[in-house]
């Protein structure tokens, strides 16, 4: 067994590198009902973007995947909310689906600062495989999912925007914000 990590503060171990979690994602089969349970409790208005083959190049357990999927975004404080619908082909969010399940599912990390390619290579050494990843938004972000294979740990991407980055979504749900 690994030794155990130093408790630094009450907040903090000497062995981690998560930074800061910087998103919540929830997978269904109902995008807009779950926004709209979203929008009950003040968290919207919503960019929503269809992403698949045409627009990402993404791999699933290893092998190309031409999976698709819809996704809505939010900010609400620092949080940024995800809602996750898949649309074709086989992914994480159509294995966690098929299991019964609906709801939270993963948690994304900033890794304190550490380049993308850091965080992958420390979740790897610390026992996570990368299940599903690739480029989204016309090759512009790099992401990726990893679990470590046990049911009670949780799911952890990372993903890295470019500087800049505000892509236009397909939609705005329930309705866009008002012009500046």
């Amino acid at each position: 067994m690994a030794a155990q990590p130093q408790v630094v503060s009450a907040t903090e171990l000497d062995n981690g590198f998560l930074g800061e979690t910087v998103q919540v994602a929830i997978v269904t089969d109902d995008l807009h009902g779950a926004m709209d349970n979203l929008i009950s409790v003040g968290i919207g208005p919503w960019m929503v973007f269809h992403v698949g083959p045409k627009n990402a190049d993404m791999h699933y357990r290893g092998d190309r995947s031409g999976f698709s999927m819809t996704l809505a975004f939010t900010t609400h404080g620092s949080m940024m909310w995800e809602v996750i619908r898949p649309d074709d082909g086989k992914s994480i969010y159509t294995d966690f689906l098929e299991g019964g399940h609906s709801g939270l599912h993963h948690v994304a990390v900033d890794g304190g600062g550490l380049a993308y390619e850091d965080r992958a290579k420390e979740l790897k050494s610390r026992g996570y495989e990368e299940i599903q990843g690739g480029t989204a938004f016309d090759g512009q972000v790099p992401f990726a999912y990893f679990q470590n294979g046990n049911a009670d740990a949780p799911w952890i991407e990372i993903f890295d925007f470019p500087e800049g980055f505000e892509p236009q979504p397909d939609e705005w749900y329930p309705a866009p914000p008002p012009a500046a």
